[in-house]
């Protein structure tokens, strides 16, 4: 049978469940950029070095045992070594660690759509799109880093736990993960049309629900 419930939701954020939201997002942002790449009508083979392996410095593990693991470079050998790289597990994950997360995520995705709109696409509104409109959250990171766009909230070092607006903000994370692979789907220059079914249905298998009872995400089905 499938659940329907959201695993994700106001008064209900377990630290498993937002771990493995974390590894899911960081995993449909790598997929991605690698399936941009291998596409044949996509001008750019940089998605992947620039949007994940230059930014993206942590491990993460989920409770089924996937990980995922970067340590940020810039193709060169020249490796982050400062206090950035992040671990997060289902034993454990620490302000600090949450907050360097989020940040990463926020870079990876405001890069990937500029990427997008920079390439011969037959859009060049993605970041307008699925990241301006959508992530209107600030966040700064302990180096004193700043990204996000409005002021729905501003998340700061030694202040991610605010439950409420976490939710709501990981909620629009993933409705931005959908936005963003149906308009690929549908833009006519890019050759593979399904983006979506392998990058969000496939990847994203968890559903959230934000503080006004809206839910993005998708099934899973439990054995009986």
């Amino acid at each position: 049978m499938a659940n329907y419930e959201a695993q994700i939701k106001p008064g209900g954020l377990s630290q498993r469940n937002l771990v493995d939201l974390l590894y899911m997002i960081v995993a449909a942002i790598k997929g991605i950029c690698a399936k941009l790449d291998d596409d044949g009508g996509v001008t750019a083979t940089t998605y992947e070095s620039s949007a994940f392996t230059a930014i993206f410095n942590g491990y993460i593990e989920d409770s089924r045992g996937n990980s995922i693991m970067n340590r940020a470079n810039d193709g060169s050998g020249t490796y982050v070594t400062d206090e950035r790289f992040f671990i997060i597990t289902p034993m454990g994950i620490s302000d600090h660690d949450l907050n360097e997360c989020i940040y990463q995520i926020f870079d990876m995705f405001e890069t990937l759509t500029e990427a997008c709109d920079t390439d011969a696409l037959g859009d060049s509104n993605y970041e307008a799109l699925c990241y301006t409109a959508l992530w209107t959250w600030k966040i700064e990171n302990r180096k004193g880093s700043t990204l996000g766009n409005g002021n729905t909230y501003f998340f700061r070092p030694g202040g991610m736990h605010n439950q409420d607006q976490l939710i709501d903000l990981l909620y629009q994370i993933v409705n931005a993960i959908e936005t963003l692979t149906e308009k690929l789907d549908a833009d006519g220059t890019v050759t593979d049309t399904d983006y979506e079914a392998l990058w969000f249905t496939a990847t994203v298998t968890m559903r959230v629900q934000n503080s006004q009872g809206n839910v993005v995400g998708n099934t899973i089905t439990v054995q009986p």
